[in-house]
């Protein structure tokens, strides 16, 4: 293998190009995504959903290996959110990525929706074709039939339509739902194709700063399919390729052979047995306790009495039924790759439960019955929606509501949700998934003003102008839209919402946030140590993302990523990975998008609120005395700390 191979798909002229990119230059889809758009694009000089926009889909160089977890895609591209450069990724997705190329960078515009396909030919060739799909029978697909709807509906029809390609190809599909349509928080999703129909469960979704959102109103793509055979010329190194090498390689290297590795790396995402359970669902709630968010973040304002009554109800009402449902029965499943870990872990025969899409579809809205977050959650999926942005936009409409900055009849509902954890009761969850599902349905069609703005400009900039237009509310309540909400900023205009762990390093000001390439451990230190420790699992996980490594497996990819780049014939892995990181930094100051001092009252209070409740006692005083100052202070000397690693 002498190059990483790309796949140039123009939907403007309906053409298609391959490029070969050589190893010492490009070694998998990040570093491929950041010198496009830095060099040949410059999308940061353009509007956000400009056709040069570019979106990048790779495979990494171990697709095709014996590597476990090695065929995710990784996706790069200026973010609708974020306003930079961003990264998301998807599960299993590369397995049936056969068709004579690395990577697919899509460009240019299509006034009709289209759907893509890539066929791969044993002789090395690689084939496009487009369809066109009137836009009036997407959105009817998406409206759904036979209990189907969204992408699920959407996937179903791909599989009637091309049933000769499915049939004849291991294959599989990205799409997107009608949130890419009328939002900015749009995901991709894909599901493993079985003998012709979905596999319920095993899909995955690359979501974070809304890639679907850009593939569909940037280029017009509503679909690419891909499958077909590969040039079996291009031979991987044995060492990755034969059972007894690889176990060889690890033996030399850690000393235990690598399945032994694997299961030992990843127990918590299998089965664990000091907590009799399995799953990011299944092993966060026990190990994060009353640290969980809960009620659009407020769990930091709660009495410890009241945190432990509310994670009571989330043991006995969601992770209890959990393991009944889905790890007693051991129906587990893998994203569509063999892997030991089966870590998507299936209620009653179809609802994959993991922790994120549940707690923002759950507890953070006032849900803590199982049976009805999976309401929303379901919903949310099927409309291709980003769950964690979903979930957060959700808590925030609760809240604004339940303080009065909102009127329910503004949204489109009939009633307030109950929103008060002082008084609250497990029963109050079957009406707060009713509005929550009532308001999933308006933000992924557009159906309502304010959701619509909300889904089209994001939670941060739609905050300015609820300001604005519910002055008068703001001024008697003393609070602004802004300051109901948690998100990261960047820019003027950018943000992302975090993932739910109640920490700083999730809104910590660095270049890429919403996902983990930070430091997410429930701790509060010094900015320069919370600086340094950000950085350097920034890089690992970028490193991990480059490489199309499931997280899951980091803890045995980690240590030998640079052995194994090596086996590929290529030195140095880490210190590209940090100029790659040096680059994204660059390319967000020149889109406007660098981190920017936090401008909502209640992110500034998880900093504050953070250090007591770690039981910091310099920053509790210097909080205690000068609030606000301290914060900036803290803020400015991460920010400074974090330049000198990264340019320096």
């Amino acid at each position: 293998m002498k190059s990483y191979r790309v796949l140039f798909i123009n939907t403007s002229n309906r053409s298609s190009q391959i490029v070969d990119y050589d190893l010492k230059e490009i070694s998998g889809p990040i570093e491929l995504g950041v010198k496009l758009h830095l060099e040949k694009y410059e999308s940061w000089r353009k509007p956000i959903y400009s056709s040069d926009n570019v979106v990048v889909i790779g495979s990494g160089l171990f697709a095709g290996s014996k590597l476990y977890g090695s065929h995710r895609f990784t996706v790069v591209f200026r973010s609708p959110l974020t306003r930079g450069l961003h990264v998301a990724s998807m599960g299993g997705a590369a397995y049936q990525f056969r068709v004579n190329a690395d990577a697919v960078v899509v460009e240019g515009y299509s006034r009709k929706p289209l759907i893509v396909t890539i066929e791969g030919s044993s002789n090395g060739d690689v084939n496009v074709s487009f369809d066109e799909i009137n836009e009036e029978e997407l959105l009817a697909i998406w409206r759904g039939a036979g209990g189907f709807k969204g992408v699920y509906s959407f996937q179903r029809y791909l599989l009637d339509r091309y049933r000769d390609f499915f049939n004849k190809y291991i294959s599989r599909a990205l799409l997107v739902g009608p949130a890419s349509k009328y939002t900015s928080m749009g995901a991709l999703f894909s599901i493993t194709i079985v003998k012709g129909e979905v596999d319920l469960g095993s899909e995955d979704y690359a979501a974070r700063g809304g890639p679907g959102s850009l593939l569909y109103r940037a280029h017009g793509v509503a679909s690419i399919i891909y499958g077909g055979e590969y040039d079996k010329s291009v031979i991987k190194p044995v060492e990755l390729t034969d059972i007894r090498r690889l176990n060889d390689f690890f033996t030399k290297l850690t000393g235990k052979m690598y399945l032994q590795q694997v299961i030992e790396h990843g127990v918590k995402y299998r089965f664990d047995p000091k907590l009799n359970t399995g799953g990011t669902l299944g092993g966060n709630y026990p190990t994060l306790k009353t640290f969980v968010p809960m009620f659009n973040w407020n769990t930091m304002y709660m009495s410890q009495e009241v945190r432990e009554k509310l994670y009571q109800f989330i043991m006995k009402h969601m992770w209890e039924p959990f393991n009944k449902e889905a790890i007693e029965t051991k129906t587990w499943k893998t994203c569509g790759e063999p892997c030991p870990l089966a870590c998507k872990k299936i209620r009653l025969g179809k609802f994959k439960s993991d922790y994120e899409p549940y707690n923002g579809c759950g507890p953070l809205i006032g849900v803590f019955d199982i049976h009805e977050a999976e309401k929303v959650v379901e919903l949310v999926d099927s409309y291709g929606l980003d769950a964690i942005e979903a979930g957060n936009v959700i808590a925030f409409v609760f809240e604004a509501i339940h303080i009065g900055l909102l009127n329910p009849e503004e949204v489109g509902l009939s009633e307030k949700p109950y929103f008060n954890p002082d008084d609250y009761k497990v029963e109050f969850s079957k009406r707060n998934a009713e509005l929550a599902v009532e308001l999933v349905e308006k933000i992924a069609w557009g159906r309502n003003p304010i959701l619509r703005l909300i889904g089209e400009k994001g939670l941060r900039s739609a905050c300015k102008v609820l300001n604005i237009l519910f002055e008068e509310r703001v001024s008697k309540l003393n609070t602004s839209f802004n300051d109901l909400a948690v998100y990261a900023v960047f820019g003027e205009e950018g943000h992302i919402t975090p993932n739910y762990y109640y920490t700083v390093g999730m809104i910590a000001p660095l270049p890429v946030l919403g996902r983990y390439w930070t430091l997410y451990k429930g701790v509060f230190i010094d900015p320069e140590d919370m600086a340094q420790q950000c950085y350097e699992r920034a890089v690992k996980e970028l490193g991990v993302d480059n490489a199309c490594f499931c997280r899951f497996h980091r803890g045995w990819v980690e240590p030998v990523i640079d052995k194994l780049y090596e086996v590929m014939g290529i030195n140095g892995y880490e210190s590209r990975v940090r100029e790659t990181y040096k680059l994204i930094a660059k390319y967000q100051k020149l889109a406007g998008s660098e981190p920017m001092f936090w401008d909502s009252k209640k992110t500034i209070d998880i900093v504050v609120r953070s250090a007591f409740d770690y039981r910091n006692e310099k920053w509790m005083n210097e909080f205690s005395k000068r609030e606000v100052d301290a914060v900036k202070d803290w803020w400015s000397r991460f920010y400074a700390k974090l330049e000198k690693l990264v340019f320096e």
